[in-house]
């Protein structure tokens, strides 16, 4: 088995070549006639394909701000309904807006909120990096070692329904401990519960569950054993130990030791998935990795890691600008949209650094961050996906 190797360095690779949205010319198998499209991380086939776009949680927020104004006919929140409406796009939840959501103790405003993530995604989910990586380690090990039987295809389960989807667990949202986390103390062990107490309510009505899911009671949920802010928690403590890394990997005198670090460590992290997948194949892992560049060409095989490790070094490359706890969902959401998305609408800083890094041409994806533009994109596609005789 694989053991971390943390004085390993990634060799230095060249530029992806450029997938980024352009027009091409196509034919149709079947007809022979010539079809006209643009694609985006295949956005367009013979037939116009919904595409998915993903929007970063304070987009949703602006488009709640649009919908508590009067005379909407011309918003971005309009248009976007009337793109979900014709079957041009989708706009998936994900995990990390499930629990951002929640961190609103207002139940006003969590609803108001809700009711726009709901109208517009209708609770189409895109999956945690969690269920993604080790299909895609599966893959990159296959392929790695000639082995081109049952090769799987991570993206057929990356857009799916509801809050199971979105956390990869038959609980949804929810996990089951001996005691919640606090700020004095850490989460208790796991434990196994009978029945499920939230069965009765999906046995009711699914509507009634994905809505409670995702908008909560109306109420402030501020329960004795109940955890609502799990994810700022995280991300406090994960701010900490990256600014703690960043202050000693970019001290004086360590030179370059931001790319060595930040590759073995995400590296590292994929030792689980790379031995399972080495046992379950009967692949020797040290044959698949035996240098630097070994290690690096792996990480970019698997996209997941990749988008999440360019942009970890990237927010290292910088150390004027301290790590923030919403560092944590960021990075998490963006690891899965920008591989799995056709358009991703987020920050300017991460915008930026997706571009920086070269990710957007990689994974042919639209990364913005204007609403409009990305409105836009999808109303051109789908006046462009026109049959050319």
């Amino acid at each position: 088995m694989l053991d971390p190797r943390p004085d390993r360095t990634p060799a230095k690779t060249a530029p992806p070549p450029s997938v980024a949205r352009i027009l091409q010319n196509t034919q149709d198998a079947r007809s022979g006639r010539r079809v006209q499209l643009q694609v985006g991380a295949a956005l367009w086939g013979r037939e116009v394909q919904k595409v998915r776009v993903y929007l970063d949680q304070n987009k949703w927020v602006k488009l709640l701000l649009q919908a508590k104004k009067k005379g909407q006919g011309g918003t971005e929140l309009s248009r976007i309904k009337s793109l979900r409406r014709q079957g041009a796009a989708i706009f998936p939840l994900s995990a990390s807006h499930y629990m951002e959501t929640w961190h609103r103790a207002d139940w006003e405003s969590r609803y108001a909120l809700a009711r726009v993530m709901r109208d517009v995604s209708g609770y189409v989910a895109i999956a945690p990096i969690q269920r993604l990586q080790r299909p895609e380690v599966e893959r990159a090990v296959l392929l790695r070692a000639g082995i081109r039987r049952f090769i799987p295809i991570p993206s057929f389960g990356a857009i799916g329904y509801g809050v199971n989807h979105a956390f990869a667990s038959p609980h949804g949202r929810f996990r089951y401990v001996e005691s919640v986390e606090t700020d004095a103390s850490p989460e208790g062990p796991p434990v196994v519960v009978g029945m499920d107490p939230f069965e009765p309510l999906k046995l009711r009505d699914d509507r009634h569950y994905q809505w409670f899911s995702l908008a909560g009671a109306p109420e402030s949920m501020e329960y004795d054993g109940f955890d609502r802010i799990t994810l700022h928690r995280r991300g406090g403590r994960f701010a900490v130990s990256e600014q703690a890394k960043m202050d000693k990997w970019t001290a004086p005198g360590n030179r370059d030791l931001v790319k060595r670090a930040v590759i073995a460590d995400d590296f590292n992290d994929l030792l689980d998935d790379i031995n399972g997948t080495c046992l379950l194949y009967g692949v020797d892992p040290y044959s698949l990795v035996q240098s630097r560049e070994d290690i690096s060409g792996f990480l970019h095989n698997v996209p997941t890691r990749d988008v999440y490790s360019a942009l970890r070094m990237r927010r290292f490359s910088n150390p004027q600008q301290a790590w923030a706890q919403h560092d944590f969902a960021d990075l998490l959401s963006l690891a899965v949209a920008v591989p799995y998305c056709d358009i991703v609408v987020t920050e300017r800083q991460w915008c930026h650094l997706v571009k920086q890094a070269g990710l957007d041409r990689k994974y042919g994806t639209f990364v913005t961050s204007s609403i409009s533009e990305a409105i836009e994109a999808v109303e051109s596609g789908l006046n462009s996906a026109s049959v050319v005789s």
